[in-house]
């Protein structure tokens, strides 16, 4: 009979793609790096053929075969690992770990006060939680790396559950002096104005965009950057206006040459919930900490 790659070499390649990191891969996978370095070593030798290119040593890059073989890699370790999550919740339900991925516009503002609520609720809990956003959370919902998404909407999300818990509106930053503080403006009024958004890939900068009604971005002059801190530093400096969710603005003061407008109605707005896979082995656990959420965010 000949020799085939191993579940465990299988699970260092897929912690490999999911860390892009030797280290952080063995970390996963409770081993150490040359134990990890090894085994994926010994699976191409057993293949005959290079998974990763090694041409990058400061990167790590799969070969178009190693692409080939971490698909095969999920298609074998799904089933099993939910053949593990059901054996766990029908032995201990409510316990174990629960992988929690959230979006960069959402995990710093509601995580301080959601995760301490769950983790007394949920005791035996294990509450993992990977920052993301959203298009590359989708991806780990549906690999398995993740069993849950806290995310805004609306975003497509093909095969998922879903489940709204509340709408919030967005509000307009700018250098004081822009507008009268207190006007609520008009959807109109932003329009002649330079925009700060977050680069492309993060939902917030399509969320803004679709609720406001704006432009395309490469029809304006805009400028990008990465993180809502970074839009509200350079609002601050008179770069221009930015447009800031609700929850921004309940964790604490803003610069003091930000002024705030809200909008007249209807007030563009973002949707927040969570995203799971249907059919998943956790479902109940899933739904009891998605009561959970519900209860401490409305």
């Amino acid at each position: 009979m000949k020799a085939l790659p191993t579940l465990r070499q299988m699970q260092y390649l897929l912690a490999l793609k999911e860390t892009e990191n030797f280290r952080r891969a063995a970390e996963s996978c409770n081993v150490t790096q040359p134990t990890l370095s090894a085994g994926i070593q010994e699976m191409e030798s057993i293949l005959g053929i290079p998974v990763l290119d090694r041409s990058r040593k400061k990167h790590v890059i799969f070969t178009a075969f190693g692409e080939e073989v971490l698909k095969t890699a999920n298609q074998i370790m799904m089933p099993l690992s939910n053949m593990m999550d059901q054996a766990q919740q029908m032995a201990k339900p409510l316990s174990g770990p629960l992988r929690l991925g959230a979006i960069p516009t959402i995990a710093p503002y509601m995580l301080p006060t959601l995760l301490p609520y769950l983790q007394k609720q949920f005791p035996n809990i294990d509450f993992q939680i990977t920052e993301d956003i959203t298009g590359n959370l989708i991806e780990k919902l549906h690999a398995g790396a993740i069993d849950m998404a806290l995310m805004a909407f609306p975003f497509d999300t093909p095969k998922l559950n879903q489940k709204i818990f509340f709408s919030e509106p967005f509000h307009c930053a700018s250098p004081k002096g822009t507008f009268d503080k207190k006007y609520q403006l008009k959807l109109s009024d932003i329009d002649q104005h330079k925009l700060l958004l977050l680069e492309d890939g993060h939902c917030l900068r399509d969320h803004a965009l679709s609720a406001c009604k704006l432009q395309a971005p490469e029809e304006k002059k805009s400028l990008s950057a990465t993180s809502l801190l970074t839009l509200i530093q350079m609002a601050a400096q008179g770069y221009g206006i930015t447009l800031l969710p609700d929850m921004v603005l309940k964790q604490g003061p803003l610069p003091k040459n930000i002024a705030l407008n809200s909008f007249k109605k209807p007030m563009p707005t973002r949707k927040i919930g969570v995203a799971w896979r249907q059919k998943d082995p956790k479902s109940n656990t899933l739904n009891a900490v998605i009561d959970g959420m519900i209860k401490t965010t409305t």
